[in-house]
């Protein structure tokens, strides 16, 4: 059984109670829904899925988020870490693509080795000034 209880607020006066094969049929369904996602939405959550993060992992670099760039939404963007140092920008434009066809660019790029992405970086601390060892010679600063 699968007990809910209100500690905030509380839509009804007292507890639920189901079958917890319920509850975990009714998870899984919708789990696998996806009708409600925007075509940004999906292409994010097929790029996140796609990460290989053991591979990024060996290269210092952690995901932070993905989405539309919020000045340009025609282009689609994943952000890296690398610790608390910097932010790591890959870009997709979108071009007329299907999130599917977006999401593939995408992985693509980032199964590469960092040093050969097109990719621009932001230094956290303003104390550092030069880019990231994993730079390539086609990354450059991003403007903030």
């Amino acid at each position: 059984m699968v007990h809910w209880d209100w500690s905030v607020a509380e839509p009804m006066a007292r507890g639920v109670s189901f079958p917890a094969a319920d509850y975990d049929a009714e998870v899984a369904r919708v789990a696998l829904d996806h009708s409600w996602e925007t075509p940004e939405r999906t292409a994010g959550r097929l790029v996140l899925t796609a990460l290989d993060r053991d591979r990024l992992a060996a290269h210092g670099l952690r995901p932070s988020w993905v989405g539309n760039h919020h000045r340009d939404p025609e282009q689609f963007r994943v952000v890296l870490t690398i610790g608390d140092d910097y932010q790591i920008f890959v870009s997709a434009p979108w071009r007329g693509r299907s999130p599917e066809d977006l999401s593939d660019r995408v992985s693509a790029e980032l199964a590469r080795p960092p040093r050969e992405w097109q990719a621009t970086w932001h230094a956290i601390p303003s104390t550092l000034h030069e880019p990231p060892s994993i730079a390539g010679r086609r990354w450059r600063r991003q403007p903030i």
